[in-house]
């Protein structure tokens, strides 16, 4: 398992976590989902500009 497999796991799981949050939380489920898709789009910046692949 390598830095790639982590990101590519916890951007769903940012997204699902998010949801969870605002199903069970004290925040909206559409707040929940934001986060999470906020935060799995910071994943995606990072593995493409931070940590870019190589060939």
């Amino acid at each position: 398992m390598n830095v790639y497999d982590g990101l590519l796991a916890a951007m769903p799981a940012s997204v699902a976590g998010g949801a969870i949050v605002g199903w069970l939380g004290a925040v909206s489920i559409t707040v929940g989902l934001f986060a999470g898709s906020v935060l799995a789009g910071v994943l995606v910046f990072v593995s493409l500009w931070v940590v870019p692949p190589t060939a």
